[in-house]
């Protein structure tokens, strides 16, 4: 059985109630292009992708370490971090 992501599960739960109109389902797909790069996330979920980050074939796709330590590392620099995530404290300003 595939993971349940958190979108997945809103979904069945709008469904069981019958909330989960055209309008709804467009939001949510609206939503997932706009907030995942990409679905490698899913990965985490499966079982038998791990350790590909660390294979040959992840280092020819370009796979980014799947370590819980890098999960809120940004893939390339000029990306926002949230502080909270953020490696060291911002330094306070004076």
């Amino acid at each position: 059985m595939p993971p349940v992501t958190l979108l997945d599960a809103a979904t069945v739960s709008l469904d069981t109630f019958g909330l989960l109109d055209d309008g709804v389902k467009a939001a949510l797909d609206t939503f997932a292009a706009n907030v995942y790069e990409d679905m490698d996330f899913e990965w985490l979920y499966d079982d038998s992708m791990d350790g590909i980050d660390e294979s040959p074939v992840g280092e020819v796709l370009g796979i980014a370490s799947m370590s819980i330590g890098s999960w809120f590392t940004p893939f390339n620099e000029g990306r926002f971090v949230h502080p909270y995530s953020a490696d060291e404290p911002e330094e306070a300003a004076h």
